[in-house]
This record gives structure tokens, C-alpha cells and sequence, in this order.
């Protein structure tokens, strides 16, 4: 982005969205102790709190999908960028880094019937909501003018460091390789927002290709 991106997010704004999305991880904690199924509970908390998320959010959303659907050739560009590399680096994640990618495995999406379409929902747009909404907040404040490379470099290692903690159990070797992990997913993700100047390629990203893993993943 070669412009200056000029903060619309008061600092309460910011705070409150960030307690959001650590209550993600509260509430599903609260949950599990009721159903004792963390697949579940994840859901459960994914699901509600990205929703008032969205909801706080919500003039943040509009604004960046009307920047969208006034720009469709970029739109259309960059998420189909978003798409190949998200979607590489989540098979290498998955198939080398192992790292904990917040994704429910076949288990819980072949033997949990009854939540499936939850599921679905929540570790595909709620989940690529949360991410891209949370990074925009999160970074908010950063001046990127002719410091492209910087912001998402530091987007990157800010959020990727925020989620690593939030949601990654407590070991050290697994810690690292999703910290590797979000790293790299948020630094695409800071890539296609400051490239197309709206967060809306990294949600529809992020939300096919993780439905599309969790399909593959039943079937296969």
C-alpha cells in the first residue's frame, strides 16, 4: 500500500475487539467443562463471539466490502492469490509443520453428527472472520506509509504471536511450529489487505479453503 492508512478504529474500539477474541478461548474453556468434547466447545465459542465480533465490527465489514465490490478485478485477483497460498501453506502445515491449525480433525467431523454444520461454519467464515477482523484491529495503528514490507512483517509476527498463545496448548516444540504457522498465514493475509486495501479477499480465502479441507478431510 503505498498510501498512508489513516486509523478509523478509536482505541476502545480496538480493546474491546481484542477481548473478544480472547474471550474465544474463555468461553470455549467455560463450555468444555459442560460437554467435555473441545471440538465442540471450540465451535460453540467460535461461533458466538466471532458473531458479536462481526456484529461490533460491523462498519468496518461494510466499509471494506463496498472497497471490494468497487474494485472487482482486484478483488477477484487477490483472492484468488489468497486462495493458492493459503491453501499450499496450510498443506504444508498440516503435512510437515503439524502444526495445531485450528481445524477440528475427521474424528470429530465424522463422529459428532449432529454438529457438523457448525462445524463447518465455524472453522470456515468464523474463523476467517476472526482472523481478518482481528489482525485489522490489532494493527490498526501502524503507519504504513512506504513501509509496505514492515507492516506485514510486523502484522505478522504480532498476530501470529497473539493467536500462538491464545489457542496453542502449552509445549514448547508444538508452540513453535504454529507459531510457524500463523506467522506466515497472517502475513499473507496483511500481504492481500494492504494489496487490495480491504480484508474481504482474506475472508472469502480463508473460508474456502478451510471448508474445503474440512470436506476433504470427511471424505477422505
Amino acid at each position: 500500500m503505498s498510501q498512508k492508512t489513516v486509523s478509523t478504529l478509536s482505541g476502545k474500539h480496538i480493546l474491546l475487539s481484542i477481548l473478544m477474541i480472547i474471550s474465544v478461548r474463555l468461553l470455549s474453556i467455560a463450555a468444555d467443562r459442560f460437554v467435555s468434547q473441545e471440538a465442540i466447545s471450540l465451535m460453540f465459542a467460535v461461533n458466538v463471539m466471532t458473531a458479536a465480533l462481526i456484529v461490533y465490527n460491523w462498519k468496518l465489514v461494510d466499509r471494506h466490502f463496498k472497497r471490494s465490490a468497487a474494485s472487482l478485478p482486484d478483488f477477484f485477483l487477490f483472492t484468488g492469490i489468497g486462495i493458492i497460498t493459503i491453501a499450499l501453506w496450510s498443506w504444508v502445515s498440516a503435512r510437515f509443520l503439524q502444526a495445531d491449525m485450528m481445524l477440528p480433525d475427521r474424528l470429530a467431523l465424522i463422529g459428532i453428527g449432529y454438529a457438523r454444520p457448525g462445524m463447518l461454519i465455524a472453522f470456515s467464515f468464523m474463523e476467517a472472520s476472526l482472523l481478518n477482523i482481528g489482525f485489522k484491529n490489532l494493527t490498526d495503528r501502524l503507519d504504513v506509509r512506504n513501509k509496505e514490507l514492515q507492516a506485514i512483517l510486523f502484522s505478522a509476527v504480532l498476530f501470529g504471536l497473539f493467536m500462538t498463545l491464545l489457542f496453542t496448548p502449552p509445549d514448547f516444540l508444538l508452540w513453535v511450529r504454529t507459531y510457524l504457522y500463523w506467522l506466515v498465514l497472517t502475513g499473507i493475509l496483511s500481504y492481500l489487505y494492504n494489496q487490495s486495501h480491504s480484508i474481504i479477499p482474506g475472508i472469502v480465502s480463508v473460508t474456502l479453503v478451510h471448508l474445503a479441507m474440512m470436506i476433504l478431510t470427511m471424505i477422505g
